[in-house]
């Protein structure tokens, strides 16, 4: 099985394993290589008419990549295999209170697993964008031409995300300013030259 393969029933796993109308937000940090993962499942709904979608942070120091991947399911029937519905048209459009939002491109990712058609869209977002979507009455988006509302509960999940991502870059930044402030130059008074000789008469006849 491909590191795709595994990646998509990863996600599509963590969703349906969760209770119908269920949110999770997920704070994850490795010690090791100090990288820290924030992710956001929305609800884990079984009706394969419906996305999976989930947010995904992932800090190595100061950068951070910040993604939403929609993933959709098109189960096969034992003899023929499904075609894909979103390769050829796979743009995601926001709407944040009625208000268009602008965001970047998306990258659809396909593959036949156990007979299904599992598609995956990502779209890398901003901290702008979470911040929008946090504070937000309403937020629906589409993909292609299939429209769908974030719930409730999604918008109070993502101001959980928000307010993590906010504490983890003050978190991340806070070594760094330590570090630059103990490496920086001391200052030093300049006060003039104060030196005298002692024995004047040796660097002239004097009086």
């Amino acid at each position: 099985m491909t590191r795709l393969s595994l990646l998509l029933l990863a996600v599509l796993f963590q969703a349906l394993a969760m209770p119908a109308g269920a949110q999770a937000v997920s704070d994850q940090f490795d010690r090791g290589s100090g990288e820290r993962r924030i992710v956001y499942t929305a609800d884990g709904s079984r009706d394969t008419r419906k996305p999976v979608f989930t947010f995904n942070a992932h800090f190595v120091g100061q950068a951070v990549a910040m993604s939403i991947d929609v993933a959709f399911v098109s189960a096969g029937d034992g003899e023929a295999v499904p075609r894909s519905r979103f390769a050829g048209c796979h743009d995601i459009a926001w709407w944040i209170d009625g208000r268009p939002q602008a965001t970047a491109r998306a990258v659809h990712h396909g593959e036949v697993i156990d007979g299904d058609m599992v598609e995956m869209i990502d779209q890398e977002v901003t901290l702008e964008w979470i911040d929008a979507v946090a504070a937000a009455q309403s937020v629906r988006y589409r993909v292609c031409r299939d429209e769908y509302l974030l719930t409730a509960g999604d918008l109070r999940g993502f101001a959980t995300v928000a307010a993590k991502l906010r504490n983890a870059r003050m978190s991340s930044a806070a070594p760094a300013q330590q570090k630059e402030a103990a490496t920086a130059p001391a200052e030093v008074e300049y006060k003039g030259m104060n030196w005298r000789p002692k024995h004047p008469s040796l660097f002239g006849s004097g009086k």
